[in-house]
């Protein structure tokens, strides 16, 4: 595979993820009418444990809303005796589409629906592990001398498969590669030809069934050498990976993936939390508390964060913070407008893919926390799509900084968008504020408010009401 240079990169990723949109305006619920439909989408929606005939059912929704992209559960045959969520990360035979989330016909036929909505299918592939031996499909499943697995009933693989059984030491990466996760998922020894041939088959399984991209699961527990490998014989999917880190400098260097930037979730928490300072997001890639733009799935919320209790979820140095943005570590309680706020300063900025999560539609309503098509962030993704520009969208307005306070911060994007994120009570006056911005009316694109920009480049008199964010474009 030839290495592609960062900004080189950056094209071609950027390219791959916009899609091109009918210029004709849709109403869509949080944005302001009139409001130009952008050329482009580029935003990823986790539609979390759906059902692949759900998410056929919203996929003109989701176009409509501005996404680009659908991150769809893992897809191959699981652990069926386990009915939660988890059970899909379970895997037992990659060569069978099929389980609680639909047959390997409702996934060609959703496949075909994104297709004709010029809409991604992004697949969660799980190949660090298998099944979890403490729940197994059925009894002597897997079973054991000491800690090697000596006899199994998994259809594509071996005994000799399966790493020793062991504790995972986050300190040896030897250990973070080799032992089990949970020390109860069985450990698939992914340095080996026989497996990286069986997932080889798997993603052009999927490639040929009309899959475009792949978030692979547990990406530090594997081999930085196997990424590249895999995804020779599908060159032109998309594909990043999850490490859960706080520190970016801690990330392993594969040119083959794009990876979440939990970096980033770890500073907008505390920059949103009760004192903490905005002014903390302004350089966070050049203090190394966001991963770089074109390798970066920028994210407010997914089901790490959702589900996640274990330590090993910890977004904060000392592993306790299990909630990311919005969470109190004492009530458990989310504060939804923290995660708003923290929604509308990724989609506010230059770097990385937007990224939503959307929960289960299972769930009961009262726990359903997040909704794709809450209209605030409708508001944000077509603000968005409208800061992407140029043949292919690939042009990017750049952050220019023009309020910096602990409590409020703002940006223009180039010199006809503007945003300001304020998350304390009171409002913020903007009086008199120097900008580059043209001169004309804006619009706010979720109230409809407007904005003078003077002659001379100035805002001279606006307010930001408390815990809010604005963004605005100039007025049709």
């Amino acid at each position: 595979m030839n290495r592609i240079t960062a900004p080189a990169k950056w094209l071609c990723v950027v390219y791959w993820f916009l899609v091109v949109v009918p210029t004709r305006a849709d109403d869509v619920k949080g944005v302001v009418k009139n409001i130009p439909t952008p050329a482009h989408r580029n935003v990823m929606v986790q539609l979390f444990n759906w059902k692949f005939k759900e998410i056929e059912q919203v996929l003109p929704k989701l176009k409509q809303l501005g996404y680009s992209h659908v991150h769809v559960s893992p897809p191959q045959k699981s652990n069926e005796k386990v009915w939660q969520w988890w059970g899909r990360y379970q895997p037992i035979d990659f060569s069978v589409i099929s389980g609680p989330l639909g047959s390997e016909d409702d996934f060609k036929k959703m496949n075909e629906a994104a297709d004709s909505n010029g809409v991604n299918i992004v697949v969660d592939i799980v190949l660090s592990h298998t099944s979890d031996v403490t729940e197994m499909p059925e009894p002597d499943f897997v079973t054991f001398n000491n800690d090697v697995i000596v006899s199994e009933k998994f259809p594509q693989f071996d005994p000799g498969d399966f790493h020793r059984r062991c504790n995972i030491n986050d300190g040896d990466v030897n250990s973070v590669r080799t032992c089990w996760l949970s020390n109860a998922l069985a450990d698939l020894k992914t340095e080996s030809p026989h497996v990286r041939g069986i997932a080889k088959d798997y993603l052009k399984k999927l490639v040929g069934l009309g899959v475009d991209g792949f978030r692979f699961d547990a990406a530090k527990h594997i081999e930085p050498d196997f990424f590249g490998e895999v995804l020779h014989d599908v060159p032109n999917a998309y594909a990043f990976g999850e490490v859960i880190a706080s520190d970016s400098g801690s990330f392993p260097q594969i040119d083959a993936l794009d990876f979440y930037d939990f970096p980033l979730v770890a500073t907008m928490r505390r920059a949103f939390g009760f004192g903490g300072d905005l002014r903390d997001l302004k350089n966070a890639v050049q203090n190394h508390h966001a991963l770089p733009g074109p390798k970066a799935v920028t994210f407010v919320r997914n089901h790490d964060i959702d589900r996640g209790e274990a330590g090993d979820r910890g977004l904060d140095d000392n592993s306790l913070d299990t909630f990311g943005v919005g969470w109190n570590r004492q009530s458990h309680t989310l504060d939804r407008t923290d995660v708003i706020l923290a929604y509308a300063y990724i989609f506010g900025r230059e770097d990385g893919l937007p990224y939503v999560f959307a929960d289960m539609p299972t769930l009961p309503p009262n726990e359903q926390d997040d909704h794709f098509d809450n209209e605030q962030l409708a508001a944000f993704i077509r603000f968005h799509n409208l800061c992407l520009s140029g043949e292919n969208g690939v042009d990017r307005r750049p952050d220019i900084y023009r309020i910096e306070t602990a409590n409020a911060i703002g940006w223009q994007r180039g010199t006809d968008r503007f945003v300001v994120i304020n998350k304390a009570a009171e409002t913020f006056p903007i009086r008199n504020l120097v900008t580059s911005l043209r001169p004309g009316k804006y619009a706010e694109v979720h109230h409809g408010w407007d904005m003078d920009v003077q002659s001379d480049g100035k805002i001279k008199e606006w307010d930001v009401p408390g815990r809010s964010a604005m963004m605005v474009v100039p007025k049709p």
